[in-house]
């Protein structure tokens, strides 16, 4: 159980930090990967108990989502 939440938490944060770089380049791609590291952020968080923190997580994938959305839809 320890070595998934592990495995997690290292896809969570690589997967933030590239949507971050990709955010910065204007690209639409990020979006989707920061929804996906956040989600998996909040997973890790509901499973060690930091419900805030999870919530806070939630919070922005759903943020990261209406972006998608809303940025894809000017698209078309």
């Amino acid at each position: 159980m320890e070595l998934s939440k592990t495995i997690l938490e290292i896809t969570s944060a690589i997967l933030i930090l590239i949507a971050f770089e990709l955010l910065n380049r204007k690209s639409l791609k990020g979006y989707s990967i920061m929804a996906i590291g956040q989600f998996l952020a909040m997973l890790i968080c509901a499973f060690t108990n930091l419900w805030f923190l999870g919530f806070m997580h939630f919070v922005n994938f759903l943020l990261m989502l209406r972006g998608y959305f809303k940025w894809r839809k000017q698209d078309i």
